[in-house]
């Protein structure tokens, strides 16, 4: 105690009770109340199970997440390490006269400051019994983790779980369907159960994976080849459509003898002369007309009643043959026989194993010095092409790159709400309906630039509908908060980049990064409920302000 500093924050008071716990998970959940209730950053700093050998009894002991000594590296760079000795020290152990677990707190003093927020933290963000439950269950009905991360928010309001942890858990979970299994061999256990097709070839001599191809059954009959003859057909309404043979068309016309009818004669498909008089006609291709053999889901030949007497799959010759050919190898032969058989046999004790070196497919290139923090803390993830600015929105809500069509969809929802028309009215004036016709696309190709996802306008949108934040880095530089709900300390950020004057990115920000300054239409048509926003991200806006002559 001689030693503290003259920062000395005492939360002793906040954990002595005399109230007896039944559990150790009991003791957990009431520190955790504690913790919160206090803002204090604890961690479980040893945890002890009576195995009846010595030194080994029933006791949780708790220490402040800065207990331990500071690590100073010889880099150069900023160490990482938090810890600056904190000697905070709670322990808990069940009472002699067996009324439960009691707790004794050791020291209640800090030798730091205490956090604004806690959000995040690995003892404060740990699932509870109900909580991994819940994930389980969601992860089971393959629910994004994002979505299982709501659902968590929206069930149990005091968590504070981030979505590492769900990720986490959801690994666990995985891990234990798995059991003593490889990644590979629970793969193949997968497609053995599903009664898929599969092939795989190996790296070279080792047991190193290279490739793995599998297929459904039924999915294998649906395509062939003839030689000579490419085409594709399309089924329309009752009807086919034959894309190619219609070269011929222009210069056959109706004539048979020009046509000579080939294909049709041949292979039971409209030739160039019929293809002809079906165009004259404006008449599509009645499905009649093509031969029943290319309207099958298989090419095999089907078997009358009682014809099938079970030569066509009897493997006897053929085991036959395996084993003649596995008598006349020599002892190595007979091993790589034998493994290949084993493979077919036993496909989930493959040996196979995936590569040792996992391919890192985000993520920027890390820049070390003193000014790394004040570099605006920007890694750009990744640049998407086509409709950009709405694959971002997509892709930072859950919905993946390709449900760009369903962020469109819903902020075009959005803007004709009833219960915010009156917003709208005010905010785009006279252009509401130029705002909503930029919505609005007839395929999903390339979009002309009155199509783009464009700021200010999709910037109230956006925040409004997902209630989130949403940051732009671009020119402008902007945060748009929702106009209409209250603030909320779990919302998510959504931070994004205009580069090149003509595409959008996603941006991945530090935590607690500087918030820029909100729009003056926010300002001037928000609700009076969402002032709260203003003032819960208070001190992030403060501290752009104080960047701002440094970034100049």
């Amino acid at each position: 105690m001689k030693n503290l500093p003259q920062i000395c924050v005492d939360t002793t008071d906040a954990f002595i009770t005399t109230e007896r716990f039944g559990t150790r998970e009991e003791v957990i959940r009431w520190i955790k109340e504690v913790v919160i209730d206090n803002k204090v950053t604890i961690i479980i700093s040893r945890s002890d199970t009576e195995t009846g050998k010595r030194g080994r009894s029933n006791k949780i002991i708790f220490g402040c997440d800065k207990g331990g000594k500071h690590k100073i590296t010889n880099s150069g760079t900023q160490s990482a390490s938090k810890k600056c000795g904190c000697p905070f020290k709670i322990r808990s152990t069940p009472a002699k006269d067996g009324s439960g677990w009691k707790i004794d707190v050791k020291c209640g003093l800090h030798n730091h400051g205490l956090p604004d927020r806690l959000e995040g933290h690995s003892f404060i963000g740990r699932l509870t019994t109900d909580e991994k439950q819940h994930v389980a269950d969601l992860a089971k009905r393959h629910v994004p983790p994002r979505h299982i991360l709501f659902s968590l928010q929206d069930r149990y309001p005091e968590n504070v779980t981030r979505i590492t942890q769900v990720y986490k858990h959801k690994s666990v979970i995985q891990k234990e369907i798995r059991g003593p299994r490889s990644e590979i061999q629970h793969l193949f256990k997968h497609i053995e159960d599903g009664g898929y097709v599969y092939w795989s070839r190996k790296k070279d001599d080792s047991e190193v994976v290279r490739e793995i191809f599998w297929a459904h059954p039924d999915s294998t009959h649906y395509g062939w080849k003839l030689s000579g003859l490419v085409m594709r057909l399309s089924m329309v309404n009752g009807c086919i459509n034959l894309s190619k043979h219609v070269l011929r068309v222009d210069y056959v016309g109706t004539n048979r003898k020009i046509c000579g009818c080939t294909l049709r004669t041949s292979y039971g498909l409209p030739c160039a002369c019929d293809l002809g008089r079906y165009t004259l006609g404006g008449i599509p291709i009645p499905i009649d007309v093509v031969h029943v053999h290319w309207r099958k889901l298989t090419m095999e030949v089907e078997l009358e009643v009682g014809e099938d007497d079970g030569s066509e799959v009897d493997m006897t010759s053929a085991m036959d043959e395996l084993w003649r050919r596995f008598r006349s190898l020599d002892v190595i032969g007979k091993r790589a026989l034998k493994s290949r058989v084993c493979e077919l046999a036993y496909p989930t004790m493959t040996p196979l194993c995936p590569p040792p070196e996992k391919l890192k497919t985000k993520g920027g290139v890390k820049k070390k010095g003193k000014n790394q923090q004040n570099m605006m803390f920007i890694g750009i993830l990744r640049i998407m092409n086509g409709n950009c600015g709405f694959r971002v929105i997509a892709s930072l809500h859950g919905y993946g790159e390709d449900g760009w069509p369903m962020v469109r969809r819903e902020l075009g929802l959005e803007i004709i709400d009833k219960d915010r028309s009156t917003l709208y009215d005010k905010l785009f004036s006279n252009r509401l309906s130029e705002v909503r016709e930029s919505l609005m696309i007839e395929s999903f190709g390339s979009q002309p630039p009155e199509k783009w996802l464009s700021l200010p306008d999709m910037g109230y949108l956006i925040a409004n509908h997902y209630n989130v934040v949403l940051v732009c880095l671009g020119n402008p530089c902007m945060t748009f908060f929702p106009m209409t709900s209250s603030h909320s300390p779990n919302v998510s950020i959504y931070c994004i980049g205009f580069v090149k004057h003509n595409h959008w990115v996603q941006v991945n920000m530090k935590e607690g990064f500087p918030l820029l300054p909100v729009t003056l239409d926010w300002k001037k048509f928000r609700s009076h409920t969402s002032t709260t926003w203003m003032l819960g991200f208070a001190g992030r806006m403060q501290h752009w302000q104080l960047l701002t002559p440094v970034l100049a």
